[in-house]
């Protein structure tokens, strides 16, 4: 991947190449932004430029560099086998040490920063001037591992570039924060996306639902306009979910609740057939939040379509559902529904049953009274 090609991102890479051409690069950075939004494609382009052995100018401006694509630096850069780029990612705990069979966990492994980056912060590089570390999923790392890498993050080697992956700020400590310059990645345009999902065979009106859906992460919409769900697949899932949704009575709540377990299920074992060395929590996890955020863009298309922006519905391909709804409920009421979806999302990551989160959803979305959620 050159820097040039990598999209939507151009505020983030044009700080990171003002920076290299003043020569006032950081050695510590936080790439932060949604989950599929290009920061590590843009961790790997901008690692790829800094190993590659002939540079070449991509702009009006010369300082703007990129890599050759062509040098044997490049060439083992897109092999993968480039000796000075080490990404970090929580699936390498199983090669750590005392991880031989270990499942791939939640957090982010300790064992994994130690041994694969503060062990060996202090070995030049191999092949050219520099050893690019980045570490995926950084939110995911404990406080302990974080204070762990103090040190290095303050006082790395001259040769050392060290990029961290996140996208929740709020869960790093103040330490790390300070000891990094933070780059900044705003959301891949809708068009974009859309373009992108319709070169892979995905329909133009499923591409626009997923790429609403996706709010701005390519990432997130190739995975789900992708994922092959039996018998009929995922976006007809979507569809069924949101007639579902939008014709809810209180009898049907259980049932309803049911349905949609019974969904993420099928979600999350196709996922895992994909992705076979990430964690099963993480993948059910995906599947869940997945169905919730599908019925918060329900309740949200309400209050479009009540300030009058019909043509901005996420589920365009849908409108008659939305308009049942919308019959039902007011833009308030709506509100109360997505901000209802996105605490669900919390009790999702705190490890709530899942069976009590789909019926607290859907008991609560039917207008009953008997729970009250908090």
């Amino acid at each position: 991947m050159f820097l040039k090609e990598i999209f939507c991102q151009d505020k983030a890479i044009g700080s990171l190449q003002r920076a290299y051409a003043a020569g006032r690069m950081a050695h510590a950075y936080i790439f932060a932004g949604d989950d599929g939004v290009g920061k590590f494609t843009t961790a790997s382009g901008w690692a790829k430029m800094l190993l590659c052995e002939n540079k070449q100018a991509v702009s009006e401006d010369p300082a703007f560099v990129d890599s050759c694509g062509t040098c044997h630096s490049c060439k083992m850069f897109d092999a993968a086998s480039h000796p000075d780029f080490r990404p970090l990612c929580k699936e390498l705990v199983r090669f750590t040490k005392d991880g031989k069979n270990k499942k791939t966990p939640v957090k982010f492994p300790i064992d994994v920063i130690r041994e694969f980056l503060i062990d060996k912060v202090s070995n030049r590089p191999t092949a050219g001037d520099f050893v690019v570390y980045s570490i995926d999923e950084f939110e995911k790392v404990s406080n302990e591992a974080q204070n762990a890498l103090l040190k290095v993050l303050e006082e790395p080697p001259a040769y050392c570039v060290i990029i961290l992956l996140c996208s929740r700020l709020d869960d790093l400590l103040p330490t790390t924060l300070s000891r990094c310059q933070l780059v900044r990645f705003g959301p891949v345009q809708e068009s974009r996306i859309v373009e992108r999902l319709t070169v892979e065979g995905v329909d133009e009106t499923e591409a626009v639902f997923w790429a609403r859906f996706s709010q701005g992460s390519l990432g997130r919409a190739l995975a789900w306009a992708m994922l092959e769900v039996a018998p009929s697949g995922v976006y007809a899932l979507k569809r069924e979910l949101v007639e579902k949704i939008a014709a809810l009575e209180l009898a049907d709540a259980i049932d309803t609740a049911e349905w949609m377990g019974k969904t993420a299920k099928k979600i999350a074992a196709a996922w895992t057939e994909k992705l076979d060395t990430v964690s099963t929590t993480d993948i059910n996890r995906r599947a869940q939040k997945g169905l919730i955020r599908m019925t918060a863009c329900l309740f949200s298309d309400v209050m479009k379509l009540d300030s009058g922006q019909s043509d901005t519905l996420v589920n365009l391909d849908q409108t008659g559902p939305v308009h049942v709804l919308a019959q039902k409920i007011d833009a308030e009421t709506a509100a109360r529904g997505v901000e209802l979806c996105y605490r669900m999302h919390k009790w999702i990551d705190s490890s709530v049953n899942e069976k009590l989160i789909f019926e607290q959803l859907l008991l609560n979305l039917a207008n009953s009274d008997i729970l009250n959620v908090s």
